[in-house]
């Protein structure tokens, strides 16, 4: 996902929040959570989750919800078990849909001071849930019909139908392509799990299950590659290749580079039907 699109998105979610209130989250097709603004969930809804059956619950009106805009590729508002408005537009690209855009989590004008079976709800005492429902936007009829008519025009936003498709692709890949277009910058675990939004132990059991290594053999495997494929086809001086191959220390890389591949990189050079050598600095 190209930086470009994803600051685009968060300016296109951050704006409608600032003019509605309204917290809104993007899914790709199999109802997997995305991308959000401003945060998952609500301090009420997190709390409501808590409980396990109240969870399943929560979790059975989103599936409800996404089956009905796959099957009617139109928008599709409801009031939730808890008592919240909420409302999804599909993201369709060419005749699929390929993902789903929800705003929710609002309390209607005029609704209960506070959900009288929120009182019953163990472990939460019902005061904490009470600030935590107060707190909750209460948008109006007339806002709510125009905040889901922007919904429908977000949900055709070409920016947003890139997002979408582009993280529907396979995680292996785009890692990979993440990989191959920084090889020449700093790359650790930490900024791949902040550029693709996973855990450390995602990102090790993503490597683990598709590269067979860990992150740091795959980008040494990856460096050196690129650092082969340079010596083969260009003139470059060798500490020149090293600093493209995101290995800028000269010694240390020429020592990584014959441990594993088992001559220097002026020998393999050397080694290569066409010799585009020009000394080793």
């Amino acid at each position: 996902m190209a930086n470009f699109e994803s600051k685009n998105l968060e300016l296109l979610l951050k704006d409608f929040y600032d003019l509605t209130g309204i917290k809104t989250c993007l899914y790709d097709a199999d109802g997997n959570e995305l991308f959000f603004y401003p945060s998952k969930l609500s301090r009420f809804c997190e709390l409501l989750r808590t409980d396990g059956e109240l969870d399943e619950k929560c979790k059975s009106c989103d599936k409800i919800a996404f089956e009905h805009c796959r099957l009617t590729k139109s928008q599709y508002s409801y009031v939730c078990h808890a008592g919240l408005w909420e409302c999804i537009s599909p993201i369709i690209y060419g005749s699929d849909v390929i993902g789903f855009i929800m705003l929710g989590q609002i309390k209607k004008s005029g609704a209960p001071s506070f959900p009288p079976f929120c009182a019953t709800i163990p472990p939460r005492p019902s005061d904490e849930l009470q600030e935590a429902y107060e707190a909750l936007p209460e948008i109006s009829d007339g806002i709510l019909r125009s905040a889901f008519r922007i919904l429908d025009a977000c949900a055709g936003y070409e920016v947003l139908k890139d997002f979408v498709k582009s993280k529907n692709t396979a995680i292996d890949a785009r890692i990979k392509q993440y990989i191959y277009d920084n090889l020449a910058k700093t790359i650790s675990v930490v900024g791949i799990c902040s550029e693709f939004h996973l855990s450390h132990s995602e990102v090790y059991g993503i490597f683990k299950e598709y590269f067979s290594m860990t992150p740091a053999e795959y980008v040494k495997k990856e460096r050196l590659n690129s650092a082969c494929k340079m010596l083969k086809s260009t003139a470059l001086p060798v500490n020149k290749i090293a600093i493209l191959s995101g290995i800028p220390d000269y010694n240390y890389f020429s020592k990584v580079f014959k441990s594993e591949i088992g001559v220097s990189p002026t020998e393999y050079r050397r080694l290569q039907p066409n010799d585009t050598s020009e000394g080793e600095k």
